[in-house]
C-alpha cells in the first residue's frame, strides 16, 4: 500500500452484523480510515457522494443482480471510487459479473480479511 497518504473506506452492506464486523475492522486498518457505511446496498451511490471514499467496499446481496447495478451506477460516476464487491458465494461465475459490472475486485465474505488484503495490495501498490 502506498504510505504516503491514508485511504478512505466505506462499506455498504444489507447484513447488520458483517457491515459491523467490516466497519471495525477497517477502523482498526493501518493506513486507512472508515469513511461512512450504509446499510442498504441501494444507498450506495448516496453514500459514495457524501463520504468521498476511495474504495467502496460493495455487498453484491441477494439477488446479486441489485448489488451487480450498483457497482455500475458507482462506476458510471466521475472520480468513482475503486469498488470491491462483495459475496457470499465468491465463485467464478461471480467473478467475472462484478468484473462485467466494473467492479475493481471481488472478495468473499468467507474469506473477507485475506481477500480484502490482497484487493487492497493489487488496486493500491
Amino acid at each position: 500500500m502506498n504510505d504516503e497518504r491514508t485511504l478512505r473506506i466505506a462499506i455498504a452492506d444489507g447484513s447488520p452484523a458483517f457491515l459491523s464486523a467490516a466497519a471495525d475492522y477497517i477502523a482498526n486498518l493501518p493506513g486507512f480510515i472508515l469513511a461512512g457505511t450504509a446499510d442498504t446496498t441501494l444507498q450506495a451511490p448516496a453514500l459514495v457522494s457524501s463520504a468521498g471514499p476511495d474504495v467502496l467496499l460493495l455487498d453484491l446481496g441477494r439477488p446479486p443482480v441489485r448489488g451487480l447495478e450498483m457497482v455500475k451506477r458507482v462506476k458510471a460516476e466521475p472520480g468513482a471510487p475503486a469498488v470491491v464487491a462483495m459475496t457470499l458465494f465468491h465463485t467464478p461465475e461471480a467473478a467475472a459479473a462484478a468484473s462485467r459490472a466494473g467492479a475493481d475486485a471481488l472478495v468473499g465474505k468467507d474469506s473477507f480479511i485475506a481477500g480484502l488484503s490482497q484487493a487492497l495490495k493489487r488496486l493500491f501498490p
